[in-house]
């Protein structure tokens, strides 16, 4: 199965463009998520907010395509997949689509992975919540 966001970077989109900013970039990857992605991260941005601590939205558009891109199902997480994110593969995927990575990636991770944990959102397969968030933490990210 090819991915919406490789599918539009190969066709040379506007998104791979110098004339493009992250700001704008960022909003073009979120109209590229499944639909239930982009409910999910409104879900995270608004709990986020009423909270008083709210995360980055270039940022959670950054992991969630992450994360859809590289899970068969976005909402299975594994310890060792968190690592892989935060180690390299916000980086990997924002050099290939020449965007600087957003500040705040693991916070929004954190975010995104209580919000999906308190929602019962967790798939089938996925490590315990614990061990997800000790992962983050144990990379230094809160």
């Amino acid at each position: 199965m090819s991915h919406p966001i490789r599918r539009f970077v190969a066709m040379a989109s506007p998104l791979t463009s110098p004339a493009v900013d992250e700001r704008t970039a960022c909003r073009m990857l979120a109209r590229e998520l499944p639909r239930s992605l982009r409910d999910l991260r409104v879900a995270v941005m608004r709990e986020t907010l009423a909270n008083g601590v709210p995360v980055s939205p270039a940022a959670l558009t950054v992991v969630l395509s992450v994360q859809d891109e590289q899970s068969e199902d976005p909402l299975r997480f594994t310890a060792e997949g968190v690592e892989q994110m935060l180690w390299f593969g916000i980086d990997a995927f924002c050099e290939e689509l020449a965007i600087g990575i957003p500040p705040g990636c693991g916070a929004a991770l954190h975010a995104l992975l209580a919000t999906i944990v308190r929602l019962e959102l967790l798939a089938p397969g996925s490590d315990p919540a614990g061990e997800l968030f000790a992962a983050i933490r144990g990379l230094g990210v809160s």
